[in-house]
């Protein structure tokens, strides 16, 4: 008599399965090959000292502190280990930053700031804290070596914000990711219930 409820259930269960399986599939024929020049600009602009993620073209992943930069190549140093890694740029599939959010711990760390913003990039949505307590919710317009440019959400004129002045940045979610993260929330409980319920009566 149930049997509709657990074919719906297990349909609905398998649907919520394959779909991540086919962002992972896309994401795969996505990537790009490696491309040395850009990876050694970000590593220029992070600098020695920041804390990053690298994966490899052959698919082993690296996680670190940049301790130092030269023409070829970067050393990453992972821990308190005696001898870095040295990591070639004609290597690197995907160079991103550990953390893609910051907070100051005392004084602002300017250039900490400043790594995050950049990985943010333009055009992204993002939270930013100052020192002086205000608080923005907007899109970044424009990176520079000291300060950048975020449109607060329904402002029509932009800020200027100093990487000194930063208390804490980090990504936004917009309304239609939020909106997308409570649909699929919503979506795994009916699933769960269903199973519950389906099963619960088929006993």
């Amino acid at each position: 008599m149930f049997n509709w409820q657990k074919s719906l259930a297990i349909g609905l269960a398998a649907c919520m399965l394959v779909l991540p399986l086919g962002d992972l599939a896309v994401s795969l024929q996505a990537e790009v090959p490696p491309n040395p020049t850009l990876t050694k600009q970000q590593v220029d602009r992070w600098g020695v000292g920041a804390e990053v993620k690298v994966k490899l073209a052959g698919g082993k992943n690296l996680r670190g502190a940049i301790s130092g930069i030269e023409d070829e190549s970067f050393l990453l140093v992972k821990g308190q280990q005696a001898s870095p890694k040295r990591v070639g740029y004609v290597e690197v599939a995907e160079l991103k930053l550990a953390k893609n959010l910051y907070r100051a711990t005392g004084q602002p760390d300017a250039i900490a700031a400043m790594r995050v913003v950049e990985a943010l990039g333009v055009g992204r949505h993002a939270v930013v804290k100052t020192t002086a307590g205000q608080e923005y919710h907007g899109n970044i317009q424009a990176i520079d070596r000291d300060q950048f440019t975020l449109l607060p959400d329904h402002q029509s004129h932009p800020v200027q914000i100093a990487y000194s002045d930063v208390q804490q940045v980090g990504p936004n979610l917009s309304r239609a990711a939020e909106t997308a993260i409570i649909v699929a929330a919503a979506a795994i409980s009916v699933v769960a219930i269903l199973f519950v319920v389906a099963f619960a009566r088929s006993d």
